[in-house]
């Protein structure tokens, strides 16, 4: 106990320090503001997804097309919700991250709005159609880069661009023309990353983040073993801790489970191929309510008594998180970039994963084989997954015991950091 106490004790104090850290705090306060927008593009595409597409969970479940008119103007107005919410995070990022740092060190309200236009325009210079720009035809800009999965590549804007501004206003307090010293930075940082955004589409067929994100899919190959999995799901929680909040899909996936199921239905008995992949363990036991069982972190919050921020934000994301949609979560508390969430972050699927991977291998626990429609609550996906198969059900109740078990002493040593650096009762 004295030991569990003393290693609460160090996370806090860490957790208290990256807090008050000028750059983490512009992220932080960022994050916060763009909470209601994550949450109602997340409902958006929740119902989008799980109630008025075919494949959907609710869709399929309560016949949806028998009772509501109009899906497709239905389908066309939340589309249009999300990407005006969604699809823009990185750019909200960048505005915000850059206007956030700027504010301490100036009252003028341009200033900090000029810092904050600026690291959106310079995002946007590296998010424009390449054909458009090199045959001289009016320019095009693409949005495709600038939804969850930009938000580190927005947040990463934001520092630099941010941080130039505030070495220039402090120069411009020394400075006759302040008119003329705020010109020049802007100018300066306009022009740069002009070049720089020509420079790339010359020499790149696909957007900065695309790159990046490209490159996070490289280590995710087609993992058959445990270890396997266990990284998959380690680079994963990893990426979603640093901001890239969309799915990283893995080539390969869909024929095996193509395997699967004709296995199953062709032949006698439940028999399948691969019972250990990326979707019988991870996919199906170790991702309700997104990556990192983030449903865990929901009713660990909910467990955790006290009217705070974070059981406001755990109500507000209940819905999309028993979607499996969980970036409100991860914006509204926020979870990104926060030392102490991020380890029950890692650890919770890791450990989810293990005790899974072991009763499927036993036999224990039958792989699932059946095709899941979208948006089905994280703890059915295993029963429906396998035909109805109630020790699936049983497993997957498990996970989520000992998901929540991880996140509570997190939660609660996170609330106790708040507590200790003043936000609580700023935000309350």
């Amino acid at each position: 106990m004295q030991m569990t106490q003393g290693w609460g004790s160090w996370l806090i104090d860490l957790e208290v320090r990256w807090q008050r850290n000028r750059q983490i705090t512009a992220i932080r306060q960022t994050l916060r503001l763009s909470f209601p927008f994550v949450l109602l593009g997340s409902l958006a595409q929740f119902v989008d997804e799980s109630w008025l597409q075919t494949n959907g969970y609710y869709y399929q479940t309560l016949h949806v097309a028998k009772w509501l008119f109009q899906l497709r103007a239905l389908r066309e107005y939340l589309r249009l919700i999300s990407a005006g919410t969604l699809g823009l995070m990185a750019m909200f990022m960048a505005f915000g991250v850059s206007f956030y740092l700027v504010a301490p060190s100036t009252e003028r309200t341009a200033d900090r709005l000029l810092a904050g236009i600026t690291a959106v325009i310079s995002l946007k210079f590296f998010n424009v159609s390449r054909g458009s720009v090199l045959s001289l035809q009016p320019v095009k800009w693409v949005s495709t880069n600038l939804g969850l999965t930009g938000i580190l590549m927005g947040l990463l804007v934001g520092l630099l661009v941010g941080n130039t501004y505030r070495w220039g206003l402090a120069r411009q307090q020394r400075a006759a023309d302040s008119l003329g010293a705020m010109f020049g930075i802007t100018s300066s940082w306009v022009l740069g990353a002009a070049l720089l955004g020509l420079l790339w589409i010359s020499t790149q067929t696909v957007s900065p983040n695309a790159a990046f994100v490209g490159l996070l899919r490289a280590p995710l190959q087609l993992p058959q073993v445990l270890l396997g999995l266990l990284g998959v799901s380690a680079l994963t929680s990893v990426y979603q801790w640093l901001g890239v909040l969309g799915p990283l899909t893995i080539s390969g996936q869909s024929m095996i489970t193509t395997q699967n199921l004709a296995a199953v239905l062709d032949h006698r008995g439940w028999q399948v191929p691969h019972p250990l992949t990326l979707h019988t363990i991870v996919n199906v036991y170790a991702q309700f309510g997104g990556s990192g069982m983030l449903l865990g972190l929901l009713f660990a919050i909910f467990l955790t008594r006290g009217a705070c921020r974070q059981q406001r934000v755990a109500w507000l994301s209940l819905i999309p998180t028993l979607g499996n949609v969980g970036a409100p979560l991860m914006v509204g508390v926020p979870v990104v970039l926060s030392p102490l969430l991020g380890i029950p972050l890692l650890l919770a699927p890791l450990a989810t994963i293990s005790v899974s991977w072991l009763c499927v291998r036993l036999a224990w626990v039958p792989a699932v084989a059946y095709p899941l429609a979208t948006g089905t609550p994280g703890p059915l996906l295993a029963y429906l997954g396998t035909g109805g198969s109630w020790s699936a059900l049983l497993l997957a109740l498990v996970d989520l015991a000992i998901s929540t078990a991880i996140y509570y002493p997190f939660v609660k040593w996170h609330r106790l950091a708040q507590l200790k650096e003043g936000g609580a009762h700023d935000e309350a």
